[in-house]
């Protein structure tokens, strides 16, 4: 059972050494309480973890930090009713933890394909704590070459949570294409944020020739693919424009993480990953 003042006081500490907001790392202490339920629950096979709760996961919520929770959904009926019904089952999974939640909307999302998709908002208490959370659920997502088991990392323990999840390409395969896909229309610079972090901090563990399959599979559903070959001129554009930078420096600013890294050097990246996919499939990052 959680100890209301003693876990304010964890987070402000948190918050404090690693010149992070505590309300994003109130919020991702919720979503790891949901997590944890859904690892419990009848349908843990069922959603498969993806974008910026993933990321910081993987990297450290000292490097990326989110207010949302994304998920792709499979062998479950994509409507209000069905999806209502699975996440009411896996908020009540019983936890000795202090924290509830309650269920309170669920609503059409547009996304930029013909599936079904939603958007699902609950509260997270803890007691007189009041949390509002979102969770984007999709389908039809191209998974290269397959969810995995991922160890989702405790926030304040050394617990590991067992839940579905991208795999490390496929993150980096769907920021990528989008990346290129919006060029300098983006209003997103987490992605290139996120494509130099992961990049930088993970290259180790990539497959180049699972990154290759999985960005034209990521293309192929979005159907996107006469823009990979392109991407050097979207990489110039990106490069000069003035938009682009603006959003960068805004980025900075409301993300201490992020202050460090010039966007020329994220920018480029996206370039790097665009030469690396020009050569062999044989190629090793290691």
């Amino acid at each position: 059972m959680i100890n209301a003042e003693k876990f304010k006081n964890e987070i402000r500490k948190i918050a404090s050494e690693k010149g992070l907001n505590a309300g994003e790392i109130l919020h991702m202490f919720m979503f790891e309480r949901f997590i944890e339920r859904l690892a419990r629950s009848f349908y843990r096979e069922s959603f498969i973890l993806k974008g910026g709760l993933l990321i910081a996961s993987m990297i450290g919520i000292g490097e990326r930090t989110t207010i949302d929770m994304d998920t792709t959904v499979k062998n479950l009926a994509m409507n209000e009713g069905t999806l209502k019904r699975v996440v009411t089952e896996i908020i009540d999974t019983a936890l000795d933890d202090g924290v509830s939640f309650t269920f309170e909307r669920i609503v059409p999302i547009r996304e930029e394909d013909e599936y079904n998709n939603f958007r699902i908002s609950l509260e997270a208490r803890c007691d007189r704590i009041r949390v509002p959370m979102r969770i984007d659920m999709t389908t039809g997502d191209a998974i290269t070459p397959g969810e995995i088991d991922y160890q989702y990392r405790s926030i304040f323990g050394k617990e590991k949570i067992i839940i579905k999840a991208y795999t490390l390409e496929t993150i980096l395969a769907e920021k990528y294409e989008t990346i290129l896909r919006r060029s300098v229309l983006s209003s997103r610079p987490r992605d290139l944020y996120d494509v130099h972090t992961l990049f930088r901090l993970k290259k180790d563990q990539i497959s180049s020739a699972v990154l290759k399959k999985a960005i034209e599979n990521t293309a192929l559903r979005r159907k996107s693919s006469n823009i990979l070959a392109d991407y050097e001129s979207i990489v110039s554009e990106l490069k000069e424009s003035e938009y682009q930078k603006r959003l960068w420096k805004n980025y900075q600013n409301e993300n201490s993480y992020a202050k460090n890294i010039q966007f020329n050097d994220a920018v480029e990246t996206v370039k790097t990953i665009g030469d690396l996919l020009k050569k062999s499939d044989r190629l090793n990052l290691h």
